[in-house]
């Protein structure tokens, strides 16, 4: 079993309960690797089934391939046995955590330093399917998408996702769209997009101000509905 990550090298500290889970999940992989991402630096730690790390080495399967000149097939996403873990490795209790769909670059770092300055915690999950596995098991506050992350809203897999997600679970999501398209604080159009606030790249820089902003008047609407409802 691997004690560091590959990628940042820090200690991954597995308690006797976190080793217990992470070999039920391993005992359970019959091809592929097991997909999980490392709590410090977020980056994808893959698993062989005797535990070793897949990132550093290369199987005979995979020097067949390459001399063959055939892709093999892409590994299993079975990220959903272990993320559970993590986010308890990850995350210090009782504090808001948002879910950030955006490609890298100067908005998704003025995204994570609004996010930061407010003392909430942002996960950057590499797919819409990684995304939709971590709301299995983490309830998020703020869940925010970027349509340069998975193209235009009507194919966005975690869009459509989002949008049939029963209203119990949904009203407690704050659900924010960016993008180059959209036009900043304006209501009609977030409701349109089944959304609680849209935000223009153009404005990254005043995220803090539009997210307290978007968010105080969502609590002033509903919050005396929500805590009639006792949510």
């Amino acid at each position: 079993m691997i004690s560091q990550c590959p990628h940042c090298r820090q200690a991954l500290n597995f308690n006797e309960a976190q080793q217990a889970k992470i070999q039920t999940a391993l005992t359970g992989l019959t091809k592929g690797t097991l997909k999980m991402g490392c709590p410090h630096c977020k980056k994808a730690i893959h698993l062989n089934a005797d535990g070793s790390c897949a990132d550093t080495q290369q199987g005979p399967e995979s020097d067949a391939a390459v001399k063959s000149g055939i892709k093999p097939p892409h590994y299993p996403d079975i990220s959903w046995m272990a993320n559970d873990m993590y986010e308890e490795m990850a995350a210090a209790p009782d504090v808001d955590k948002a879910l950030v769909m955006m490609p890298e670059g100067a908005v998704r770092e003025a995204v994570s330093k609004a996010f930061l300055e407010q003392g909430c915690q942002a996960e950057f999950p590499e797919s819409a399917s990684d995304a939709i596995a971590r709301m299995r098991f983490t309830d998020f506050t703020y869940v925010v998408l970027h349509t340069g992350f998975a193209g235009p809203l009507a194919e966005s897999e975690f869009h459509q996702y989002l949008s049939r997600m029963p209203m119990a679970r949904r009203r407690g999501l704050y659900y924010v769209l960016m993008g180059p398209e959209f036009h900043t604080l304006y209501d009609l159009e977030a409701l349109a997009n089944n959304a609680n606030l849209v935000v223009n790249d153009n404005e990254a820089a005043y995220l803090e101000i539009i997210f307290k902003k978007g968010r105080q008047d969502y609590d002033d609407l509903f919050g005396p509905y929500l805590k009639a409802m006792g949510k």
